[in-house]
């Protein structure tokens, strides 16, 4: 009977745990110099994660998984180290993000919450909602659970993107006697 999935062997060439943990900092800390740039081109979101914020993720995160390979021995990187370099990361970055959309929707952009209350009510799904019911799912905690999460999701997508486009080693599939090919 054949296999429908098939073993591989891979190999890790860095240390990326240790290197995500700077890389992600590094992330949280440009999302939230990003936010705060829109803030002050007068850019305001109506939305916990708008279009920038995804398209800035993916620049951000090639840029890691990029810079990852470039220090490793030889720049070899499979699709497995380039997937969770640049997931580890960007899973921090967005904790890091999260937190700063709390502060921001609640102290710098304090409109923030009405306007994304304002983009719900919009929604046909949403037209039988409360303002009390808006209120609760548009408050700072709320604003920046959602931020956390989406990009969580969108951490995963594009650094499996980016890990197939920027790999350099594939790794060796195991045959049925356990043995590399």
């Amino acid at each position: 009977m054949k296999r429908i999935l098939r073993k591989y062997n891979s190999v890790i060439y860095g240390n990326y745990k240790k290197k995500s943990l700077g890389y992600g900092l590094a992330l949280g800390v440009a999302l939230c110099l990003f936010a705060l740039l829109k803030y002050l081109l007068n850019y305001l979101p109506s939305s916990p994660v708008t279009m920038s914020d995804n398209i800035a993720l993916l620049l951000f995160t090639v840029v890691i998984v990029y810079l990852y390979r470039a220090g490793l021995p030889q720049g070899k990187m499979t699709l497995k180290e380039g997937f969770l370099i640049g997931f580890y990361s960007a899973v921090i970055g967005a904790v890091i993000y999260g937190m700063f959309m709390y502060l921001y929707s609640a102290a710098i952009d304090t409109q923030m919450p009405l306007r994304c209350g304002q983009t719900l009510q919009k929604i046909p799904e949403y037209a039988e909602y409360t303002p009390q019911q808006f209120a609760a799912m548009t408050k700072p905690s709320a604003i920046a659970l959602q931020s956390i999460i989406y990009n969580v999701i969108m951490a995963v997508l594009w650094s499996l993107l980016v890990a197939v486009f920027l790999r350099t080693e594939k790794a060796e599939t195991v045959n049925k006697n356990n043995k590399l090919k």
